[in-house]
């Protein structure tokens, strides 16, 4: 607005060119800025379209019909007759020529234009998708710097979050922006549009203040939005709407399936259009621009028309199902199924693998659903649904499932398909109150299943020992040495993950460290994912961040699936943030925030609540409650991980920290009534927020329930959490605190852990320069809180040893963070430098700038006086000259 309104106001130029592609915003912008001048601007708007350049002054037929008989003799009568009617019209006022996204104009139009533009008769305001559309006299005039070229762009997804968050007045959850972003592709009429319909159908929601996810953004077919594709196709060609129809259909595939289906004039047409968009790189894979035009015109599909472009499609894609990547299987199985057609089994099975790879559960559960309970593959279909109902966290669902299956068929099936489904049932019992207690009894019966197998197998070995060689001495009913390794390598990652819920670190890390080197590439990799969050709580956090990094690399270079792999990033993101690299675990989240799945629901509140947490460990109060809001509103929707509890205390703790004692403890209550989280860490964080949130409150005990779930970790050897506890709990400790702090931090890794010894040995030896080392270290980490406490206890030090240079220091620092915090976590315990009156009274002339001769006059002493009290304000104050004294914010 501000840009245009200089443009057409400044009198060097003949006004502006905005230039953006369709649904941007340019009609809406220009009606803007006719409101903003509709008091000093009289308007005129000219319309057309490139069919209508032949017919002379068609964008003015409206005047044209006004002149007067005679006037349009000649083409010079006629641009002075229509000069006239403009002017009249105006009636004195401004003349403003807003041409509207317009191909071209007819050459004598373009005339009358040129004419009042260079007459300074009026300004202009011309829209077009592209300068090149423009005729080539306001080509010209734009090259010359004559008309402002002012380009607007479709939203990125941080301008779609802003523009939601001030046109509602109301916070966007994180995964909500990106799924509105993604749907929209960021065009401001079909985000409108896309808004509206995803409130009234319930898939947007408001809650606690933040618009969240409750369901998938889909377009709706007899939505405002559907009229806005419809006047958009109906101005394109036959081919390209069948082209659209068939591509909604196809959803991504490889270019050469795509010319194949379409056509190649097609491609190339629908391309030049807008309509397709083409990867440059690996398989040039092709897809509708923007989605949105996809499910729209899907959606209005009749039963008819949709089976007819299958059958066409089928006849290309028969040739190409072995070459589908992950995306294609999942398009091909979904428009399969809205056929109404039943997907063959093994085809069924691979797509729901891959849909719960890229976080769409209800599709797995839609491509299993026709596999019947006789059939071989039933028992795979099962563990599949188990973990679609897991992603949606129906966990009752998800154990329910796996447990209807009958035992009769349990006992038939092999022993590593039994194996398998046991790694389902013991994973999906983890979510649930009574799971903990079935799962050892689930572990030992089919511990003893394979016992008895490998006693099988080892009986028939020693019966064949005296048969001549080249016999065979196993039997077939003998279960070869391979399944057994691969049976019971399913029980130790069951057995694994169970003790990683539990907390129980220190008793399988060994194991998982050499299990995470073994020759079977998935099993090593999944047991590395587990041996992340173990190394993290263990306290080797930098441990944990190279295998965390490395096995990403692998998934990502390999492109496998691994069934802990979100174990490895959460225990990412953990360590970095316990360790002190906070920073880098926002950034890690910040990027899978922005490019999660269209299916963001399903794992957006997770993201934006550890992206939240990693903000309260740094201190960040504000920043981190408005993340944890967003993420407690979207866990209020599908509580996901059972970690709404966890959300609760968190935001209690930075409310506290930002001295909202109402609402800190309204969150306290709401996590006392929301339930424990079932995974250890989620608990253990839980805990420790709750526990600070009390300390920030001034509970009296809270300082010894830190420090008794610190002594409860340290028995289990896990470090980190029980030096973060003790952290929290010696804000007024003893030195039997601070050599406990010392002790337990010297066993964790990385920058956090050692500023804790720092801070610790400073409080042992009252040592105020180590203390200022402390707090410089965590400035570095931008730890705010952190570096408040460590330079308030710098400041008491320095003022009881009398080191007032350390103090001055100490306090320099303090004063730029007490700006910055709403609410220090501890206060200084010792009293200033105290100046006697005369001292205060020479130092404050001085700062003003007065000489010592002109301070001795006004308080009628003598100069050597005067130096003499600068004297001792410089030594108590700890400075050298003026400069220093001038700054000093005390005086």
């Amino acid at each position: 607005m501000d840009q245009t309104l200089a443009a057409i106001n400044d009198p060097a130029t003949y006004g502006a060119v905005v230039v953006g592609p369709w649904g941007v915003g340019k009609t809406t912008l220009a009606r803007a800025v006719e409101a903003q001048l509709a008091d000093t601007t009289h308007v005129v708007r000219l319309f057309g379209s490139g069919a209508e350049t032949s017919v002379a002054y068609a964008s003015l037929a409206v005047w044209m019909a006004r002149l007067a008989p005679g006037a349009a003799d000649s083409p010079a009568s006629i641009i002075h007759g229509l000069d006239r009617l403009i002017h009249d019209d105006a009636d004195g006022r401004d003349v403003l020529l807003v041409i509207d996204d317009l191909p071209a104009l007819d050459p004598m139009s373009v005339g009358v234009v040129m004419h009042l533009l260079l007459s300074g008769g009026a300004k202009a305001l011309v829209l077009a998708r592209d300068a090149g559309q423009l005729p080539e006299d306001l080509v010209w005039l734009a090259k010359d710097g004559l008309l402002s070229e002012l380009r607007l762009d479709y939203f990125n997804r941080a301008e779609v979050g802003e523009l939601v968050a001030k046109a509602t007045k109301t916070m966007v959850s994180a995964s909500a922006v990106t799924a509105l972003h993604k749907a929209s592709n960021g065009i401001p009429l079909v985000l409108q549009a896309l808004f509206r319909e995803q409130v009234a159908s319930g898939s947007l929601k408001l809650r606690r203040g933040v618009w969240v996810l409750s369901g998938r953004v889909n377009a709706d077919p007899g939505s405002a939005l559907a009229d806005i594709v419809r006047t958009r196709l109906g101005r394109e060609s036959e081919a390209v709407r069948l082209g659209v129809e068939k591509l909604s259909l196809l959803g991504t595939a490889p270019l050469s399936i795509v010319s194949a289906a379409l056509g190649q004039e097609t491609v190339w047409e629908m391309e030049e259009r807008g309509f397709l968009a083409i990867d440059a790189a690996g398989r040039h894979h092709a897809r509708l621009s923007e989605r949105y035009v996809g499910e729209i015109v899907r959606g209005s599909l009749d039963p008819e028309r949709m089976m007819e472009l299958l059958v066409e499609l089928s006849e290309v894609l028969n040739h190409e199902v072995d070459s589908l990547d992950s995306q294609e299987l999942m398009a091909l199985a979904a428009w399969t199924l809205d056929a109404g057609l039943v997907l063959e089994p093994r085809f069924g099975l691979a797509a729901a693998r891959r849909a719960l790879t890229h976080f769409d559960p209800l599709l797995a559960l839609r491509c299993t659903v026709h596999i019947p309970p006789g059939h071989a593959l039933f028992l795979e279909a099962v563990q599949l649904r188990s973990e679609a109902y897991g992603i949606v966290a129906d966990y009752r669902g998800a154990v329910d499932v796996l447990d209807a299956v009958a035992p009769e068929q349990l006992a038939g099936l092999a022993l590593q398909d039994y194996c398998r489904w046991v790694l389902a049932l013991t994973g999906a019992l983890l979510w649930v109150p009574e799971g903990y207690a079935r799962i050892p009894g689930i572990l030992a019966e089919a511990e003893s299943r394979l016992r008895v197998e490998q006693r099988r197998g080892e009986g028939r070995l020693d019966q064949g020992a005296g048969a001549p060689p080249g016999a065979a001495v196993v039997p077939e009913s003998a279960v070869p040495e391979s399944e057994l390794l691969a049976a019971r390598q399913l029980l130790r990652l069951a057995y694994f993950e169970y003790q990683v819920h539990r907390g129980e670190f220190a008793e399988i890390v060994a194991e998982l460290e050499e299990a995470s080197h073994d020759s079977d590439l998935h099993y090593s990799l999944n047991c590395a994912c587990l041996l992340v969050p173990t190394l993290a709580v263990l306290g080797r956090e930098l441990d944990a961040v190279a295998v965390g990094h490395r096995v990403i690399k692998e998934i990502e270079d390999r492109g496998i699936s691994l069934k802990f792999a979100r174990h490895c990033r959460d225990g990412l993101t953990l360590a970095l943030t316990w360790s002190g690299r906070w920073l880098e675990s926002v950034e890690l989240l910040s990027s899978e925030l922005e490019t999660m799945p269209q299916t963001a629901q399903y794992r957006g509140g997770l993201l934006e609540l550890s992206l939240g947490l990693a903000q309260a460990y740094a201190g960040r109060g504000s920043a981190a409650a408005e993340v944890l809001l967003a993420a407690a509103a979207q866990l209020e929707v599908r509580e996901s991980d059972n970690a709404l509890g966890l959300a609760y205390s968190a935001l209690a703790f930075t409310l506290a920290q930002d001295n909202n004692e109402k609402d800190a403890m309204e969150y306290l209550a709401l996590a006392a009534s929301a339930g424990s989280p079932t995974l250890w860490t989620n608990r253990a964080m839980a805990e420790f927020f709750r526990l600070m949130a009390l300390r920030w409150l001034d509970d009296p005990d809270a300082g010894e329930k830190l420090h008794a779930s610190a002594r409860a970790d340290l028995r289990q050897g896990r470090f980190s959490t029980a030096s973060m506890s003790l952290f929290g709990g010696t804000i007024t400790g003893t030195e039997k605190d601070f050599a406990l702090l010392e002790d337990v931090s010297l066993h964790r890794q990385g920058p956090m852990p050692e500023i804790n010894v720092m801070l610790a040995r400073s409080c042992r030896r009252h040592d105020p320069v180590l203390a200022l080392e402390a707090a410089a270290a965590a400035q570095m980490l931008k730890l705010d809180a952190v570096e408040s406490r460590c330079a308030v206890l710098a400041l008491d030090f320095a003022r009881e040893t009398g080191a007032n240079a350390l103090a001055r220091e100490a306090k320099q620092r303090l004063d730029r963070l007490t700006a910055k915090l709403a609410r220090l976590p501890l206060q200084p315990r010792t009293e200033g430098v105290k100046l006697t009156q005369r001292e205060l009274q020479v130092a404050k002339l001085a700062k003003r700038g007065l000489g010592n001769r002109a301070i001795a006059g006004r308080i009628g002493v003598s100069v050597r006086t005067v130096e003499g009290h600068l004297y001792q304000v410089y030594s108590k104050l700890g400075i050298t000259s003026r400069s220093e004294l001038e700054q000093d914010q005390d005086l």
